[in-house]
């Protein structure tokens, strides 16, 4: 099976839950509402630029808990 690391996996320690194992294609994600977009004409007007600032909601959910098991470190 390939390997994936995420530096948002919390580290290998006791009592973490830093493993995972299965089938991730059971793991959705979703907009939550559409994109916002917004123009910065006065933040930028000193140097003659135009910046934008934009925003997207997403969210995610294991649809099928049984495709997906997680290892968890004993704690000392």
């Amino acid at each position: 099976r390939p390997v994936y690391t995420s530096s948002f996996v919390p580290e290998i320690a006791a009592g973490s839950k830093s493993v995972l194992f299965g089938d991730l294609s059971y793991y959705w994600i979703a907009d939550r509402q559409g994109r916002s977009f917004k123009r910065l004409n006065e933040l930028f007007a000193t140097t003659g630029q135009v910046g934008f600032m934009t925003t997207q909601r997403v969210d995610g959910k294991l649809v099928l808990p049984e495709a997906v098991k997680v290892l968890q470190m004993a704690a000392k």
